[in-house]
């Protein structure tokens, strides 16, 4: 029942750990190379531009192509920004930010990753699929920082082994999306002319944007601004590495219980709790600048993400309207990596401007401003 689920969970372990790479290092190298600290994130910013942009054509490529031919497409895109920033280390800019515009091709598709799961099983299993899918994500928050932090001085240039790390692996989803079976996408089902307007005044659609929109941007922000801090507390690289995969570890071993959670008590119960974890992991950072605030914040950040993607994905394929599922999958995919576009250009902004405390403060505050407005939409009947 589960094998689309477990396929796509591994193909979700190498993209994560690919990920966790560039989470790493990108920001660091980018500091190196930019004029200011605001520069820092803009290689982030153009790959989740590209992945904001993608999000409202992604729908119909899957629909016309099916799921594993675009997930093909995805990854070979994936393998080549991987491969571009090698002349990041002759300082050729421009390759680098176009690195991050393919890597945000990859990343477009492998948000359906948890979706291709999600409509190979019955709606009593879905929430399920989709922890399998988010399961992936658990290996890579072990192994993907390990794997960057062991070939950060692999050649006599840092950080070169490491994208070259990253295009390795973005080549070895290939053949596990080879093995899968996966259903065909509905072209029907992606032509919809209920408006962004229309589609929020449904019961809970905001909560499904807030939690998804919302709890990523928050989540990043911290993310990224995290190794920027550590660099200016002293720490190396390699701690950088450390917490991030520390975060990672917080992002997805949660998806073990997650779905079961929400099936027992309900995905908006679950998406509050979230919101607690995360102001909580803020704190936490907050409290000091020891490498163990540092470690504990981002996980308990990462767990706080967990509860609230998984429960705004859950909420999402609970809605029994296909074409408006679609509808609601492509807008709020597009408005979580438009608010991510903006965090990633202003992240290093923010924290040149507030520092590292003042944007922890402002991570609370937006999401308890998050926490208040869900719980309001618990009113509402749990189905569409």
């Amino acid at each position: 029942m589960y094998q689309n689920a477990i396929l796509l969970g591994l193909c979700q372990f190498l993209f994560m750990a690919s990920v966790s790479v560039g989470l790493s290092f990108t920001g660091i190298v980018g500091e190196k190379m930019a004029s200011s600290t605001a520069l820092s994130t803009l290689p982030f910013l153009t790959m989740t531009a590209t992945t904001a942009l993608l999000t409202l054509y992604v729908p119909k490529i899957f629909a016309q192509w099916g799921y594993k031919r675009a997930f093909v497409i995805g990854t070979l895109l994936g393998s080549l920004g991987g491969c571009l920033p090698l002349p990041v280390f002759l300082e050729f800019v421009f390759l680098f930010c176009t690195s991050g515009i393919l890597t945000g091709c990859y990343q477009a598709s492998a948000l359906y990753y948890r979706f291709a799961a999600a409509d190979s099983v019955s709606n009593e299993y879905k929430s399920k699929a989709i922890a399998w899918v988010l399961n992936g994500g658990i290996l890579a928050a072990l192994i993907g920082p390990l794997l960057g932090k062991y070939s950060l001085h692999l050649f006599s240039q840092d950080y070169l082994g490491s994208y070259l790390l990253v295009a390795c692996l973005a080549l070895m989803v290939l053949p596990f999306v080879g093995l899968t079976k996966l259903p065909p996408r509905n072209l029907a089902t992606t032509q919809s002319n209920v408006s962004v307007w229309q589609l929020i005044r449904y019961p809970r659609a905001i909560a499904v944007i807030l939690l998804s929109a919302g709890g990523y941007a928050m989540m990043m922000m911290v993310m990224l601004a995290s190794p920027l801090a550590m660099n200016h507390c002293g720490y190396h690289a390699s701690d950088a590495a450390s917490v991030i995969q520390w975060h990672l570890l917080g992002m997805f071993a949660p998806s073990l219980i997650t779905g079961s959670l929400i099936n027992r008590y309900g995905s908006l119960p679950i998406g509050v709790i979230g919101c607690l974890m995360l102001i909580g992991g803020c704190a936490m950072a907050l409290s000091g600048l020891a490498l163990t605030n540092f470690h504990w914040g981002l996980m308990l950040v990462g767990v706080g993400w967990n509860f609230m993607y998984m429960s705004g994905t859950t909420l999402i394929m609970q809605w029994s309207d296909l074409t408006l599922r679609s509808r609601l999958q492509s807008v709020n995919e597009f408005i979580t990596f438009g608010v991510m576009t903006i965090t990633a250009g202003g992240t290093g902004w923010l924290y040149q401007l507030l520092g590292w405390q003042s944007l922890l403060f402002f991570a609370i505050t937006v999401t308890g401003s998050l926490l208040v407005i869900v719980f309001w939409q618990k009113r509402h009947k749990d189905t569409f």
